[in-house]
């Protein structure tokens, strides 16, 4: 191991959206540029977004130029794959986000738009009361009605959403081919497969403020919508979603060992005072701020008086042992 590496921390990459707000800045204290934030790419290497390390000797590189320097020391067995695997998102939906659906790795390839498809994993972090999100279709619904209902638009779509209430620490499995969207005054924090392809079905007949509606993608949205039974099942979709990460909540660990067996892990507090121990070097952690620990670390010590949220990539060669 190079002895540079070390817990490595981000400065956020914010994007305004047309749904954002400013919760961020009250749940977690950011320090938000001006504008409606809807999204706050945490840990990145997107074309669309790339982290940069904050502190330590590493300070001024990103995520992206990591990866290619460091290569297994970095990201371990999921190395194989050439690119880092994984992005975490906070997000906060000051109103509500289009109904949309992402393709799967299979089709983006097909389509030579991305390397991975988008399944993803939402942790409610706040909500405000009667908030609620669309997870998935109602029972019975086809792509024919499905279809129908979208040319006919509005109450007709809505119709055939499964609209779900919510509350902090609820964690819900979103693979790619489910339908869904977060209400207005949800906040989660998102762990998905490194991409950003999107398909749009619903913008609650919105217009931008130029007046624009913003672009729908119906044709691949039905293309790649799974109306499946098991379509249903939370369960399904957390094992289709463990073919690409693993996620874990630690209740309050006042001192847990962390062994990273070979992979990277990312961990985000989420209240009260945490730090991670490697190596004699302590590194501190803001409520809602994560951390990547490189695989050569080997292990960590992590000190937290809250919860905190802990991913991984699933290693090569078990995406078979988990479809």
């Amino acid at each position: 191991m190079r002895h540079d590496l070390y817990p490595l921390t981000f400065f956020p990459i914010y994007k305004e959206t047309i749904w954002g707000g400013r919760q961020l800045a009250r749940v977690l204290g950011r320090a938000l540029p001006p504008g409606l934030i809807g999204e706050s790419w945490d840990v990145a290497a997107h074309k669309n977004g790339t982290s940069v390390v904050d502190r330590g000797p590493l300070a001024g590189r990103n995520l992206a130029e990591l990866v290619e320097d460091y290569g297994d020391e970095l990201l371990g067995r999921a190395a194989v794959w050439g690119r880092f695997p994984l992005l975490l998102k906070l997000i906060d939906a000051h109103q509500d986000l289009s109904v949309q659906v992402h393709p799967d790795d299979e089709y983006v390839r097909a389509l030579g738009v991305e390397t991975w498809g988008k399944s993803e994993l939402w942790y409610i972090l706040h909500s405000e009361p009667g908030a609620w999100i669309i997870w998935g279709l109602r029972p019975g619904v086809t792509k024919d009605q499905f279809a129908r209902a979208i040319s006919e638009g509005g109450e007709a779509i809505l119709a055939c959403l499964n609209r779900v209430p919510v509350r902090p620490g609820q964690v819900f499995p979103i693979s790619a081919g489910l339908v869904h969207a977060l209400g207005a005054g949800c906040m989660v924090a998102e762990i998905q497969q490194n991409s950003d392809t999107t398909y749009r079905v619903y913008d609650w007949d919105r217009r931008d403020k130029n007046g624009q509606a913003r672009e729908l993608h119906i044709e691949r949205a039905l293309e790649v919508i799974d109306f499946s039974p098991q379509a249903l099942d939370p369960a399904y979709h957390l094992e289709r979603c463990n073919r690409h990460f693993r996620f874990e909540v630690l209740d309050k660990p006042a001192d847990q060992t962390l062994e990273l067996g070979g992979l990277f892990q990312i961990l985000t507090p989420l209240g009260g005072r945490a730090e991670i121990v490697c190596r004699g070097i302590v590194t501190e952690l803001a409520a809602g701020q994560s951390c990547l620990l490189p695989a050569a670390l080997g292990s960590c010590e992590l000190r937290a008086e809250g919860i905190v949220l802990k991913c991984s990539p699933t290693a090569p060669g078990e995406e078979a042992r988990n479809s």
